[in-house]
């Protein structure tokens, strides 16, 4: 794993390594209460990230959202039981695991509607004296709709750091951030609290 020598908020490695970081908490590359991106180069390291995350943070008495845009929700749900993750049906039904259609959330009224949900997600985590809120956003709809101007202003309206227990991981698979001018992507690598890049 490095990081790029001109910025220390951009971390490139393999996805073993970054999902490896989550059992280590001290070493953890998402921190809590960050806005960070993620780039994946493919399903299985997206797949291997968001799992080993979310059996860590499921385990600190954290609620996790998982919003999937290239894997069914049962894809998502057979990943997290093959990666360790004690009993997700009861995770599912009692409120501390989510896993939603990204596109549903992110297309269906406005581009807001998955921030819309984690933000009444984190009110509910409030109430019940749980860590926080922990959300991996999968990006991808807005490519497949052509809405990159939303897509970067739904980005740029989000802090690098919340004042709230909430922690977003804004992903993207690396053909669709690829297609993006490299002024968009700077100004995304840019405006993240930190930037993870599978390699």
């Amino acid at each position: 794993m490095t990081v790029n020598p001109y910025s220390d908020r951009i971390v490139r490695g393999n996805s073993l390594e970054i999902a490896e970081t989550a059992i280590e908490k001290k070493k953890s590359l998402i921190e809590p209460g960050s806005h960070t991106l993620l780039v994946y180069d493919d399903l299985i390291a997206f797949r291997e990230i968001y799992s080993q995350y979310s059996r860590a943070l499921l385990s600190q008495n954290e609620i996790v959202v998982i919003g999937t845009q290239y894997e069914t929700i049962n894809g998502v749900k057979n990943t997290l039981r093959l990666a360790g993750v004690d009993d997700v049906e009861r995770h599912l039904n009692e409120g501390t695991l989510f896993i939603v259609d990204a596109q549903q959330g992110y297309q269906n009224v406005e581009s807001r509607g998955m921030w819309k949900f984690a933000m009444s997600v984190l009110s509910r985590a409030k109430k019940e004296g749980r860590q926080g809120v922990t959300g991996f956003g999968d990006a991808g709809s807005f490519f497949s709709f052509e809405k990159i101007e939303e897509l970067m202003h739904y980005e740029l309206s989000l802090p690098q750091k919340y004042e709230d227990t909430i922690t977003t991981v804004c992903s993207y698979h690396l053909k669709d951030f690829e297609t993006l001018t490299e002024a968009q992507q700077q100004t995304l690598l840019d405006h993240h609290f930190k930037s993870i890049v599978v390699e």
